[in-house]
């Protein structure tokens, strides 16, 4: 065997061995499944080539709250299907929560483009309620002076009703809640409560069952039906999720306090300290626990 046949021989028994070592995006995807978040990250971090193992890990990104790393996957993504709607939802959420942690200058230089991609996401995708979502609390959050509007806000609640009435009822609760109309809240939640209900198949996202729950135990509304949300919530907990499971473990905690059951508030108000590091509204809620 001559020396450059050997050398070629080498060469090409290295990259089939890479690649054989390299696991698959199956098995990332796997891991995701599994909530084992930094192995599945390892694995997307070797395929960035592929379109889907940038979407994980901007999602990672957001889940991490790394929103300067969500940010540029998601830029990539864009860049690569500017007329995705999915995308630049993506990008245009993680540019509003970069926005909410950011200075007031840095905040109001990335308006625009907030809105530009939301915007362009909502209307790429007439039915995708998420985004409207997004939408109402961005026009409800700004001052008027650079382009908040409640109109806005309300016409993009008027299209949620015809895609999603759990969605609608929490979009006009927020409208009320920036409003400070706590009556008007109560009754928007208790509609969602019902609707929810009613279809559990407009619960499309897990994120919902938290906000519903956390919304109807806050404003002491169907205690029940807010548990039973809560707890879907910490049962399907994933990559997605915005809050940590503690926190619906604290909300279940405060639902039973005041239904006077305290072992059952005892054991979940101990879960969410288990599951936060530095609570103090647990550790609050927990010595009225203790002292019912």
């Amino acid at each position: 065997m001559t020396k450059k046949l050997l050398i070629i021989r080498i060469f090409l028994f290295s990259i089939v061995t890479t690649a054989a070592a390299q696991p698959s995006m199956e098995t990332g995807e796997e891991y995701l499944k599994k909530n084992q978040i930094k192995q599945a990250k390892k694995v997307f971090l070797d395929h960035q080539d592929n379109l889907k193992a940038i979407e994980y890990l901007g999602d990672i990104a957001s889940f991490e709250k790394n929103w300067d790393d969500a940010i540029n996957y998601y830029e990539k993504l864009v860049e690569y299907q500017p007329n995705s709607s999915g995308y630049n939802f993506k990008l245009g959420a993680a540019m509003g929560m970069q926005a909410r942690e950011a200075s007031q200058f840095k905040a109001a230089l990335m308006l625009g483009d907030i809105k530009s991609y939301l915007n362009k996401a909502a209307e790429l995708d007439e039915n995708y309620a998420e985004v409207r979502r997004a939408l109402v609390e961005f026009y409800m959050q700004l001052p008027s002076i650079v382009g908040g509007s409640k109109d806005l806000a309300q016409q993009y609640v008027k299209e949620l009703q015809a895609i999603n009435k759990v969605d609608a009822y929490l979009a006009q609760a927020y409208i009320h809640k920036i409003e400070e109309d706590r009556e008007a809240t109560k009754t928007a939640i208790s509609k969602a409560l019902e609707e929810a209900k009613k279809n559990k198949s407009l619960v499309e996202r897990n994120y919902l069952n938290f906000e519903l729950g956390e919304r109807a135990a806050s404003l002491e509304v169907m205690p029940d039906m807010a548990v039973k949300f809560l707890e879907s919530y910490i049962e399907n907990y994933n990559y997605k999720d915005l809050k940590s499971p503690a926190w619906a473990h604290f909300y279940i905690a405060k639902i039973l306090a005041s239904q006077n059951n305290q072992d059952k508030a005892l054991t979940h108000i101990n879960k969410a300290l288990a599951n936060k590091f530095n609570f103090p509204e647990a550790e609050k809620l927990k010595q009225q626990i203790l002292e019912l």
